[in-house]
This record gives C-alpha cells, sequence and structure tokens, in this order.
C-alpha cells in the first residue's frame, strides 16, 4: 500500500509538471522538420545500389535472383496443374478427404465452397490465390516444422527464437513487401516472401507447443523401453503432436490467405488483386463475390485442417491399431477407392468440354447490391454529407489539432512516457521516449498525430459496440450460439471488402477508413469480451444468488469487476486489428501512415515504405503495452494483493 501511495504521488507530481511545462510551451510549433534524420534518403540510395548490380553483384545475381526466378517458376508451374484440372475436381477431392473423418454436412459445405469459385467465374483468379498460397504453405512447412520441433526440444533454442518471432510478428506486413519488392521486384515473388515472413513465426510456436505438451510419462515410458532421441521424437513426440501440428499449418493458411489482398498491390494478381481493382471500379457487389470466394477457400481448407485434426489424434488406447487390422485395411480400401475415382473424373472432365464449368452465373448478379447502396446513397446523401462533415471537421481533425498543435509536442512525447512509466516501469517509459520521438525523427509526425486519431476514434466508438454485445451474449449461451457463426464469417472475409460499399457511400476520406476498421475490428472485441464474461466462476454467481443478489446486481456488482482484465484484453485487441487495418485505411483516403504505406509501396519507394512502417510499429508497440498495462492494473487478484503494476 504504501509503495501504491508512493507511486501516485509521484504520478501527480509528474502530471502536474506537465502541466508546468505545457503553459510555458504553449503555442510551440510540431514537431520541427529540422530533427528529420532523413532515413529515406540513404535506405533509397541502397536500392538505386541494388538496381545497378543486380546483375553484377555475387549475392544479388547469384543467390537472389535464382531464388526469385525458381518462386516464380514453381507459382507457374502450381498455376498450371492448377487451371487446368476440371473445374469439379478439387471440390471432389475436397470432399473425399474430409468425408472420410464422418462429418458429411461439412464435407458438402467445403466442397460447394469450391464450385462456388467455379460458377462465379472466378476459377482463374481462384487457382492463381490458391497456388501462391500453396507455395507459401510447403515452405512454411519445410521452415517451421523443423524450427519448431527444434524449440521443442530445446529450450535453450526457444529462448534464441523467442525474440526473432516477436520482432517478425510485431513488424507492419509493409515493410516485408517494401523489402521483398527492393530485392525481387514485383509480381509473385515478394508477395511469396513477404507472406512466409508473416506466416512463419505462428508455424514455428505452436509446433514447439505441440512438442512440449507430449505427456512426459509417454516419453519416461520410450525412454525406459530403449528408445533412442530420434525414436522418441518419431515414434513417441511427432504422433502426439499431430493435433497441433494440423493447427499450426491451419493457422498458416488463414495468414497466408490475410495476405492475398496485401499481395495484389505488388502485382500477384489473384482474388486480393481483383479485390482492389473493384475498389477502384467502386462496385461493392462484385467486391461482396470476390470476399466471398477467399472467404470460401479460407473455410474450405479450414475445414479440411479440422478433418485433418480428428483424424490425426492417437486412439484413446494410446496404442495404434495392428498392420492388417480391420481399421488399416478399410481405411486403404477407402483411399485406393477415393484415388481411383479422382483419377477417372480427372479423364472424364478432360473429355468432356476440356473440363469447363458448364453454367456460370452471370455478374449481374452483384447489381442488387450495387444499386441498394446507389439508392441509400441517392435517398440519403445529404444526411451521409452532413455526418462525414462532423466526424471529419468536428472530431478528426480537433483531435489531430489538439495532439498536433494545442499540446506541444515535447509535452506529448512525455506524458506517454510518464504514462509507460506508470503503468509499466521505467524500462517501457524509456522505449516510449525514444520510439514517440523517433516517429518525428523519421518525418512521420503528421501523419502518425492523423493515423492515431483515426484509431483512437474507431476504437472508442467500435469498443462501446463491441462490449456490450460480448457481455449480453457471454450472459446468454443461446445467443452465442446464433452471432458465433456471424462473427466467424466476419472475421475470416478480407479487411478490404469493408471499405468498398463505405467509399461508394461517403467516397474516400476519414468516414470509410474509420467505419471499415471498426466492422473489421469488431468481432474480435466480442469474442473477448464474452469469454471474459463467461469466465466469471460460475461458483461466485451462485453465492452472490445465495446472498439474495438480483440478476442486475449479479452483473455489475460481480460479473463485470472480475471480468474488468478480460475486457480491457478485448479493447487491447480492438486497439491492435485497427492498427492492422491502416494500409486499408489509407487505400481508401485515410492521410496517414496507411496512405504513406501504400504510396511506397505502389511508386515503389523503399525509403518512405521503410519510414512509415517502422512508425506503425512504434505506434503498436506503445498502444499494445500501454493497454495491457491496464489490463494488468484492472486484475482483481493483483489489486487484492496490492502487487504494484
Amino acid at each position: 500500500r504504501w509503495f501504491r501511495h508512493r507511486r501516485v504521488q509521484a504520478a501527480a507530481a509528474v502530471a502536474a509538471g506537465l502541466v508546468v511545462l505545457q503553459l510555458v510551451l504553449s503555442g510551440t510549433d510540431t514537431f520541427p522538420a529540422s530533427r528529420d534524420i532523413g532515413l529515406a534518403d540513404p535506405v533509397n540510395d541502397v536500392k538505386s545500389w541494388v538496381q545497378r548490380n543486380r546483375d553484377t553483384n555475387v549475392i544479388l545475381a547469384n543467390v537472389l535472383r535464382p531464388i526469385g526466378d525458381a518462386v516464380l517458376w514453381l507459382y507457374d508451374t502450381v498455376l498450371d496443374v492448377l487451371v487446368d484440372l476440371p473445374w469439379f475436381w478439387l471440390p471432389l477431392a475436397m470432399f473425399l478427404v474430409i468425408v472420410r473423418s464422418g462429418r458429411w454436412s461439412t464435407a458438402l459445405a467445403a466442397a460447394a465452397s469450391l464450385v462456388y469459385l467455379e460458377i462465379a467465374g472466378l476459377h482463374v483468379r481462384g487457382m492463381e490465390t490458391m497456388a501462391l498460397m500453396l507455395i507459401c504453405l510447403v515452405v512454411c512447412v519445410l521452415i517451421g516444422a523443423p524450427l519448431g520441433v527444434w524449440a521443442g526440444l530445446n529450450p535453450r533454442v526457444e529462448r534464441l527464437l523467442r525474440p526473432v518471432l516477436d520482432g517478425l510478428q510485431s513488424l507492419p506486413v509493409s515493410i516485408f513487401l517494401i523489402a521483398a519488392v527492393m530485392f525481387f521486384g514485383i509480381r509473385q515473388t515478394p508477395a511469396a516472401i513477404a507472406t512466409i515472413a508473416f506466416a512463419v513465426p505462428p508455424m514455428v510456436r505452436i509446433t514447439a507447443a505441440g512438442i512440449r505438451d507430449v505427456p512426459p510419462a509417454s516419453v519416461e515410458a520410450g525412454t525406459i523401453f530403449g528408445s533412442s532421441r530420434w525414436q522418441l521424437l518419431w515414434k513417441v513426440q511427432a504422433p502426439q503432436a499431430v493435433p497441433s501440428f494440423v493447427t499450426a499449418v491451419n493457422q498458416t493458411i488463414m495468414l497466408c490467405l490475410s495476405m492475398a489482398v496485401i499481395g495484389g498491390l505488388v502485382g500477384a494478381g489473384g482474388l486480393g488483386g481483383e479485390l482492389i481493382q473493384t475498389l477502384r471500379l467502386r462496385s461493392p457487389g462484385r467486391g461482396f463475390l470476390i470476399g466471398l470466394a477467399i472467404f470460401a477457400i479460407a473455410f474450405a481448407f479450414d475445414r479440411l485442417c479440422r478433418s485433418l485434426l480428428e483424424s490425426g489424434r492417437p486412439p484413446s488406447g494410446g496404442r495404434a491399431p495392428a498392420r492388417w487390422s480391420p481399421t488399416r485395411v478399410a481405411s486403404r480400401v477407402y483411399w485406393g477407392g477415393a484415388a481411383t475415382l479422382l483419377v477417372v473424373g480427372y479423364l472424364v472432365g478432360r473429355a468432356i468440354d476440356d473440363g469447363v464449368v458448364p453454367w456460370v452465373f452471370d455478374n449481374d448478379i452483384a447489381s442488387p447490391i450495387d444499386d441498394a447502396i446507389t439508392w441509400v446513397r441517392d435517398e440519403w446523401g445529404a444526411a451521409l454529407q452532413s455526418f462525414s462533415d462532423f466526424v471529419v471537421a468536428d472530431v478528426v481533425i480537433r483531435l489531430r489539432d489538439l495532439l498536433g498543435t494545442t499540446i506541444a509536442w515535447p509535452v506529448l512525447i512525455l506524458a506517454v512516457a510518464a504514462l509507460g512509466w506508470f503503468l509499466r516501469g521505467w524500462a517501457f517509459a524509456v522505449f516510449c521516449l525514444i520510439g514517440v520521438y523517433g516517429i518525428g525523427a523519421l518525418g512521420m509526425w503528421e501523419p502518425g498525430l492523423t493515423t492515431l486519431s483515426q484509431i483512437l476514434v474507431s476504437v472508442v466508438v467500435g469498443t462501446a459496440i463491441a462490449l456490450p454485445i460480448g457481455v449480453a451474449i457471454g450472459r446468454r449461451p443461446r445467443a452465442k450460439a446464433v452471432v458465433e457463426p456471424i462473427l466467424d464469417a466476419m472475421q475470416t472475409l478480407p479487411s478490404l471488402i469493408y471499405a468498398i460499399p463505405f467509399v461508394m457511400l461517403f467516397s474516400l476520406g476519414f468516414v470509410p477508413a474509420m467505419l471499415a476498421t471498426m466492422f473489421y475490428a469488431m468481432p474480435a472485441g466480442v469474442r473477448l469480451a464474452a469469454l471474459a464474461v463467461q469466465a466469471v466462476p460460475e461458483e461466485t454467481l451462485e453465492a452472490a444468488t445465495t446472498f439474495g443478489a438480483t440478476p442486475r446486481q449479479r452483473m455489475w456488482g460481480v460479473q463485470l469487476p472480475l471480468a474488468l482484465r478480460g475486457l480491457a484484453l478485448a479493447a487491447n485487441q480492438v486497439i491492435m486489428l485497427s492498427i492492422s487495418m491502416a494500409i486499408v485505411a489509407g487505400m481508401v483516403g485515410e492521410n496517414g501512415l496507411g496512405y504513406q504505406s501504400v504510396a511506397a509501396l505502389t511508386k515503389p519507394d523503399v525509403g518512405l515504405g521503410l519510414e512509415a512502417g517502422l512508425s506503425l510499429l512504434v505506434m503498436a508497440i506503445v498502444l499494445d503495452r500501454l493497454t495491457e498495462g491496464v489490463a494488468i492494473a484492472l486484475d482483481p487478484a493483483r489489486s487484492r494483493s496490492g502487487a504494484p503494476h
């Protein structure tokens, strides 16, 4: 108690000092341009050197170029195979693999999702996306699985890999793309390199966790029976870690597909490039159809991984069936019949109209969506414009001016550092001091404040909507069962699809960027808020009922106070997902760090992209750690113990 009281006194003194400093520095200009370190110039000089020496430098010509050529050759080869398949072959293969787990409805739904690609006339674009995803997936498995096994077996390796994985997961995707574009040009190679760097860390982490979670009793039993380290790995640990490995593959697939839209900015094509084109054409109906196609691929492969997860679980008795047991024989007969059916299907499909789908629905099916949004814009155009003007002029710009001109820039930097000290300690305060100053030193002070203002407004409104909904469905399991599929769909759809209808309603600017950010980030907030409420011990609620508490008193006096930390973490996820939408926000008119990143990718301007990416990274880390600090401070157990936070 004494420590906390002293800490509060120190915080009050710091706040008073900041007020005095603000009075002294009142009227100070924004962050001075003279303090810009000009990082973009040397980085662009490196890019120019790379372009001049691409054919003569040993590493560029003999190492990086063959890698790029190999990726393009592999992509073209896989794409040729996929495009050449009859339209029904992939859905049939998906059905046969999933139905083996006994889930007929799931197998039919997964097959139907791939059929949708064909009847929507997106066969080639869908195969382009799938080819790039498969290449990235294979490389991620070849790199991530061995590293994950090694880290799971060796704690020292895990400690060495942890900061590398943390760094890869923290960096904005624009930095990966910009670095890849500098060395590999455009098209599929930089998209593949960036996707692999983005998706490998979860593969390593989940695989390592699966190896570590193998029951020690199983390992000890294998050791007692004289197994070597390799025998323990392949006959004991690896079989029991199959569910974790399949989960890692599933997460890698989802991350690869999430990069489809961003990869379209550098010429990767596929459904992502098509979706970006619909944004330029302002066709939300067409955008919905393409977004649904990306969702269809994600759904099909997610259900495929889940079926493999179920079949990969060890038998309940802990022993595999004998080699010639009826179970093994039936499995071999099934897979032999499935392979024969696929071969026959391929031959028959190629013989009938060269495997082309016999019917494709007209793209005019998207017209009702376009017409509906056009009607809303025509009927409510004046009200929408007034709303947009209010949000931009009276909310975003006022907030940006408050942070950028009303508050002196040294006071803002010191205030962030002081808040970091109060919530996370001195080390984080120093990081805040250097990091926030670094945003200005990178020449990104004004764009950074613009992005921060847009994120703050989106997070406040999105959290105010998401948390009450999450609390409500967390207290009502039936409501959660109804809302859960909607949240699944919202989290699987490409982030850009949320922006297209708002661009058509409001044109380019802050409002469509903020609305798209809110709709993309809210599902995670709803889920985590519901989990926080459900995590309150049932015994505590029963005790409150025993003492005569009404349902309203139980919610406000018991559930919400005990769920405060979980609710703070839900708000944290809303913040982080809002930051991840910065590039999409930049594509629809938010003139901040996201816009700078998009401009850097389309020019391309490597130096500008690095400055914007590093600024986004600092902003993400600061906001993430600050909100985590709030969650820790709201922990009831910590509060009761009187421990410092």
